[in-house]
């Protein structure tokens, strides 16, 4: 079935992208045709992603809890935990995270990059990392 996209994502999707364009004085956009080319990749990278991540979430959550890979269960507030798996974010990321719901790697496996920005203390270079570590614990685990 055909979702609308939900109007206040909509408009976090236009701010990130539009965030990228030079503003006048009188808050105008005064761009080249290059930059506003950008923006607009942006703006369709960051739209595919967010509809890509839903519909794994969809499917996956089809397949039943008894189906989940054991690296979706590694718990963001256990230092050990994280420690045995290789897993190094800064501390007040960790508490970023889990103080917006977040309490397992898997909890972030689907969140889009721009509902991640919008924590304290996480920007793309940890969300790089995050994405990261998530596709290497997805490699690993299907390869076995």
């Amino acid at each position: 079935m055909l979702e609308e996209l939900d109007p206040a994502v909509a408009e976090d999707l236009v701010d990130i992208a539009l965030g990228s364009l030079p503003l006048t004085r009188g808050n105008q956009v005064l761009c080249t045709k290059r930059k506003l080319r950008e923006c607009m990749l942006r703006l369709a990278r960051e739209a595919y992603a967010s509809g890509l991540l839903s519909g794994e979430k969809r499917q996956f959550g089809s397949l039943g809890p008894g189906r989940r890979p054991a690296w979706m269960d590694i718990r963001l507030d256990d230092p050990k935990d994280l420690a045995k798996h290789n897993i190094r974010l800064r501390p007040v990321v960790l508490r970023s995270l889990t103080g917006a719901g977040y309490r397992c790697l898997g909890d972030l496996h689907w969140v889009p990059d721009h509902e991640l920005r919008s924590l304290f203390y996480v920007g793309r270079i940890t969300i790089r990392e995050i994405r990261r570590i998530i596709r290497q614990f997805r490699t690993n685990s299907a390869e076995s």
